[in-house]
């Protein structure tokens, strides 16, 4: 009798034991997968973070040229209008060269090239 109950003692404590350690074995595989995920998300956000920065600045970089063409462009019709004779006011803005480019080449990105 004394026997059975030792037995079933360290039978009952073997299987306690192979319990918690098949349950470390399980919970540990499932965090280690789940940090494997957060650190490829957290990759792909500073990655989107990067994308956008870049994205704000060729905007801004644009709104500058923009602003700069209406101004020149403003500059010319002002001009046009000043003009007291048709025919002359034309050739000055067909020889006008302010309208061709800006003063500062816009900085151009590799994702707006064509292909």
């Amino acid at each position: 009798m004394e026997i059975d109950v030792l037995t079933l003692s360290l039978v009952s404590l073997g299987l306690v034991a192979l319990t918690w350690l098949s349950s470390r074995w399980w919970y540990l595989r499932k965090l280690r997968a789940a940090q494997h995920r957060m650190l490829s998300l957290d990759g792909a956000h500073q990655s989107t973070l990067k994308l956008m920065a870049q994205a704000r600045k060729q905007i801004e970089d644009l709104q500058r040229v923009v602003a700069e063409y209406r101004r020149r462009l403003t500059t010319v019709e002002l001009s046009v209008r000043r003009a007291p004779d048709p025919v002359e006011a034309k050739s000055d803005v067909q020889s006008d060269e302010s309208v061709a480019a800006p003063s500062k080449v816009p900085v151009v990105w590799a994702d707006t090239q064509p292909l």
